[in-house]
């Protein structure tokens, strides 16, 4: 882009919201991946007669990306967010390709592992150290308003794939789900830059101050090295909540889906799935600005424990009426959560190595992510009522509370975030 339009751009607002309009379109396609292929199950099902654990293997295969997390948030630390994310968005397309061709559960699983692997490059973690790079003390309403694509897809994408399947097949609509990805979303990413620096910025797009030379990337002091945020008990209760935050929301994100369809119908499905994702939005946008006014870890542990009674109510009944009621807690919470977290991340942490405190917090939680949709999945094929799944679930999902209101801020002398 050259630079003469980009300081006609900086005339009339901060660069700073072209990136969080590029992080939103991002998880908008990884939503696409994440939350669609639960969409896919019942064709799947119907034509190869997988199991429900052989297809929640497919969606842990997917979450190869969150044990790349430390390779990943050193590749985003080294070579910046721009490139990762140009490329992750051609490897989606190519990814939903192979899923629309393929005959085999091994072909199932490769195509999985193609979209874990784009994830890795354009999903969260990507979008998180570029807004935490270009947001300092309005991080938490930058981050809600880049992972509100995210929740849009949700409600309008999702329908839009469940249409499609019904008119022209599901092997048609994953092909043509990729090419809308790569038509829409390059475009975008070729507008991001990984720093405010590279354009004579620091963050919230406060000039950089003339005296001294004009760095390319954040300076080293601003924020821990990763060696100093693990030896902080900080690090490892954010560590730990996140991890077992992870249990429903991994689980639900491939079980829910059929769960609700067995109970209502694909039609209800559908609706109830888009109310979530509503909600979603909302604690999106809402919960991160909240969590530039209230104490994060606070915010982070009143979230997850109305998560829990979310499942609680779930668990109690089937109705109409109940599935109504945890649709939208749960989407509110699972919203404010993921804006609040990576905020609280790049608040504690600072930017100096964020990318690599941040890969190694996935990594913990993709040991979580990897085995709670398999293990659901064998419960549910061992005839285990969903109740009792939920109950089983919430129960974990209260647990990640405690550790959020454990997590203060660390302050680590010769340190400064």
């Amino acid at each position: 882009m050259p630079v003469t339009f980009v300081a006609r751009v900086q005339k009339h607002f901060f660069y700073g919201w072209i990136i969080v309009a590029a992080g939103f379109c991002a998880q908008m396609i990884t939503s696409i991946s994440m939350q669609g292929l639960a969409i896919y199950a019942q064709p799947l099902r119907h034509e190869f007669g997988w199991t429900a654990a052989q297809m929640s293997f497919g969606r842990s295969i997917q979450t190869v990306d969150t044990l790349l997390g430390p390779l990943g948030g050193a590749l985003v630390d080294r070579f910046g967010a721009k490139r990762l994310m140009v490329a992750g968005t051609v490897l989606y397309c190519a990814a939903f390709a192979l899923f629309g061709t393929m005959d085999s559960l091994v072909g199932f699983y490769v195509a999985c592992l193609s979209m874990g692997l784009a994830n890795s490059l354009i999903g969260l973690l990507t979008v998180s150290q570029l807004v935490n790079s270009w947001f300092s003390a309005r991080r938490s309403t930058a981050m809600g308003l880049a992972v509100a694509g995210f929740a849009v897809a949700g409600f309008v994408a999702l329908p839009l794939i469940v249409l499609a399947e019904s008119h022209v097949g599901w092997r048609l609509t994953a092909i043509g789900t990729g090419f809308a990805i790569v038509g829409f979303g390059l475009p975008v990413m070729l507008l991001v830059r990984s720093h405010p620096e590279a354009l004579g910025l620091s963050p919230d797009g406060q000039p950089v101050p003339a005296t001294g030379p004009h760095p390319s990337k954040p300076s080293g002091s601003q924020g821990l090295s990763l060696r100093q945020a693990l030896a902080t008990h900080s690090f490892w209760f954010v560590t730990a909540a996140m991890a077992f935050s992870n249990f429903h929301q991994a689980a639900l994100l491939v079980h829910l889906f059929p769960y609700l369809e067995g109970v209502s119908g694909r039609a209800v499905a559908t609706l109830f799935l888009a109310e979530v994702n509503v909600f979603n939005l909302a604690g999106r946008i809402f919960g991160g600005m909240l969590g530039d006014l209230a104490p994060k870890r606070v915010l982070l542990g009143t979230n997850v424990v109305a998560a829990a009674v979310a499942l609680m109510i779930l668990a109690a009944s089937p109705s109409v009426i109940a599935i109504a009621i945890f649709a939208a807690i749960f989407g509110f919470a699972w919203g404010t959560r993921t804006a609040v977290s990576s905020a609280l991340i790049g608040e504690y942490f600072g930017r100096r190595s964020y990318g690599k405190i941040a890969g190694i917090v996935q990594t913990f939680a993709a040991i979580v992510t990897i085995i709670s949709p398999v293990a659901v999945g064998l419960m549910l094929d061992a005839s285990v009522a969903y109740g009792q799944v939920f109950i089983a679930l919430a129960v974990l999902t209260a647990l990640s509370g405690l550790f959020f209101f454990l997590a203060h801020k660390p302050q680590p002398r010769g340190a400064t975030s």
